[in-house]
């Protein structure tokens, strides 16, 4: 027995020393990934000044702006500064990346927002002077007060779904009137690494794309909303917190919001609260109700400035409306992307954000519940308050920073206020 457990010893030595040995010769043959140096322009687009004159970036935002390569496959982030000449030099290993460049600067007392993304970027070779395939292009937005402040998407743990809420939050100093806002669900929509291709007329993120669009009529002065109160679109309004399907219980009582997205179902209709008509819905209607994807959806606020109608004039293509190339001719609403005062990227998980689908200038980041049916929320994060005690959130067009996923949703959270013209107000 001992002589036995001796030869064992000694065929284990021998075979670990063999496998040390072919583990040395595979590290001395692995190739050495040599870093390549990049240099990547970043354009300031002209851009409108507060007192709607035409302006320049002045010199001293280049030297404020940092651009981040990312490299999600290897898990590599490299982050640079961009020179007076507006070129970022950065060393990098060959690898596709997403680009962005995200900042906030002032310009004659008010603030712009700098977002750009370049995305899915073959960097396979040097690039020593910087040129127009290696570039990326920044139109300065203006702030907006107004903001998507919660979004619930990702349905309960049962796999309850139609308490799906959106949330819209005066963020500013000043009344601002909600009337003729629309809610816009952008395409795709679902997160994706193919990104459709449209119109080179359309440009490079000059537009954002819809496929339904829900609005909030009024003559223009209707609907104010104060600093710090908010006005909650919900797909159903009902106390989904006492209804029990298949599904289980829902998480959310909507059933006392200002709006709800009714498509049409007679059976899931609230007298209570009024609807929210569609005024353009891409392919066919979902009459049973709007659902949006519990993976997460890309969503948009912007204001046309009129009441819109469902199948009118308005809609013209290549106009108001866009057809993807090679898709069949199915129309999109074109929504300039300088119109639009907010939008949110919501992803599948937090390790998608090459799947993004919508512009960085709108939103240079992403937010994820990380996963669905788990019953959370995206949430924007507090920065201060007001002398009222209402809140002042986080907006700098980066949802990655801008949110922050709570264990559940909640309606008005942190004290925010609700309009005085709500049906619902005290």
């Amino acid at each position: 027995m001992r002589k036995y457990i001796y030869y064992i010893a000694a065929l284990a030595a021998t075979l670990f020393a063999s496998s040390c040995s072919e583990m040395m010769n595979d590290a001395r043959d692995a190739e050495v990934v040599a870093p390549i140096k990049v240099a990547y322009k970043i354009d300031i687009k002209e851009f409108t000044a507060p007192d709607g004159s035409p302006a320049t970036a002045p010199s001293e935002w280049f030297s404020n702006l940092e651009v981040v390569f990312n490299n999600f496959s290897e898990g590599i982030e490299t982050n640079v500064s961009v020179g007076s000449d507006g070129i970022a030099m950065a060393e990098v290993i060959p690898g596709i990346y997403n680009i962005t460049v995200r900042s906030t600067q002032k310009y004659e007392g008010k603030s712009y927002i700098l977002n750009g993304l370049a995305q899915n970027v073959a960097l396979t070779e040097a690039v020593t002077s910087a040129n127009d395939k290696y570039a990326i292009h920044i139109q300065p937005l203006l702030g907006s007060p107004l903001c998507i402040r919660e979004m619930y998407y990702a349905g309960s743990p049962g796999g309850y779904f139609r308490d799906q809420f959106y949330e819209i939050y005066n963020n500013g100093e000043e009344v601002i009137y909600l009337d003729h806002l629309c809610l816009a669900h952008l395409v795709p929509e679902y997160a994706t690494a193919s990104l459709p291709e449209w119109p080179a007329e359309d440009g490079v993120d000059k537009y954002a794309y819809a496929k339904t669009l829900w609005q909030i009529q009024g003559d223009g002065d209707d609907y104010p909303l104060q600093p710090g109160e908010s006005v909650v679109l919900a797909q159903e309004a009902a106390d989904h917190t006492k209804i029990e399907t298949w599904a289980g219980f829902g998480l959310v009582d909507t059933s006392r919001v200002e709006w709800e997205c009714w498509s049409g179902n007679e059976q899931r209709i609230n007298e209570e609260v009024p609807d929210l008509p569609y005024v353009f819905w891409s392919g066919w209607i979902m009459t049973m109700q709007w659902l949006t994807s519990v993976d997460g959806s890309a969503m948009a606020l912007y204001q046309p400035g009129q009441n819109l109608e469902f199948g009118s004039d308005y809609w013209q293509e290549g106009v108001t409306t866009q057809a993807m190339v090679g898709q069949g001719g199915q129309q999109y609403v074109r929504i300039p992307v300088g119109d639009i005062y907010d939008a949110v990227e919501c992803i599948p998980t937090s390790a998608d954000l090459d799947m993004k689908r919508i512009p960085g200038i709108l939103d240079s980041g992403a937010t994820s519940v990380d996963g669905y049916y788990n019953g959370k929320s995206v949430s924007r994060k507090v920065v201060d308050h007001r002398e009222d005690g209402t809140p002042i959130f986080q907006d700098t067009n980066n949802s990655t920073e801008d949110f922050e996923v709570l264990d559940a949703p909640e309606i008005r959270r942190h004290g925010v206020k609700r309009p005085a013209w709500s049906p619902w107000a005290e």
